[in-house]
């Protein structure tokens, strides 16, 4: 297997895993600039790599939790690619790639913005489903975890932990380990939209 990942969850990360074990990988964390860098740094990391595109076999791509338009820029580039290519394309939890690398029992939090973070709890695998909520009541419900990621000293106050960013070199690592939690290849955004359609129409008069 060649496995071409992608992230656009927190930032942009690009990886591909060689089937012999080898891992290309760069990445960016300009928030916003997910549409501009994720065809760029593909093109990077392949050249880099050695392999021709034809060579990839796999696509896997984080699918958050994350803002609305950097993640919908991954799972669309994901699918794309691996439609033209006629490969398969996998979804994986986003903080799977920080709860696998670091291995031992953690919560893995990134920023969600509005002052809240998303987290997942992890023992070896992910506990439970990505949740997002205020960092003083994640604080309140796991007092004495390791609190790891992105988003481990955005709110010192009532989490402190250890920087760790997030790779999608770890994702396409998870999937070749054969020990991936896959879920769909959609958006998790944990959040409803703020643009709602209208119940009555607006009068122009």
């Amino acid at each position: 297997m060649n496995i071409l990942a992608i992230d656009t969850s927190v930032g942009v990360s690009i990886a591909i895993l060689r089937s012999d074990g080898t891992i290309t990988q760069s990445q960016a964390i300009d928030h916003g600039m997910q549409g501009e860098l994720s065809a760029e740094l593909i093109s990077k990391v392949a050249a880099e790599s050695g392999l021709k595109i034809e060579e990839i076999t796999d696509v896997i791509v984080g699918v958050g939790p994350g803002p609305f338009t950097g993640l919908r820029v991954g799972l669309v580039t994901a699918s794309v690619f691996a439609y033209a290519r006629n490969i398969p394309v996998h979804g994986i939890c986003s903080l799977d790639a920080i709860g696998f690398e670091y291995v031992q029992p953690c919560v893995v939090v990134t920023d969600a913005r509005r002052k809240e973070l998303y987290w997942a709890q992890y023992d070896g695998l992910r506990i439970g489903d990505p949740q997002v909520s205020k960092p003083e009541d994640i604080a309140a419900q796991f007092p004495d975890a390791k609190f790891v990621g992105p988003g481990a000293q955005l709110y010192p106050d009532y989490i402190s932990g250890e920087v760790v960013e997030l790779a999608a070199g770890s994702l396409a690592k998870i999937f070749a380990s054969g020990s991936a939690q896959l879920v769909d290849v959609s958006p998790m955004y944990l959040r409803k939209p703020d643009a709602v359609e209208p119940t009555t129409r607006k009068s122009v008069l």
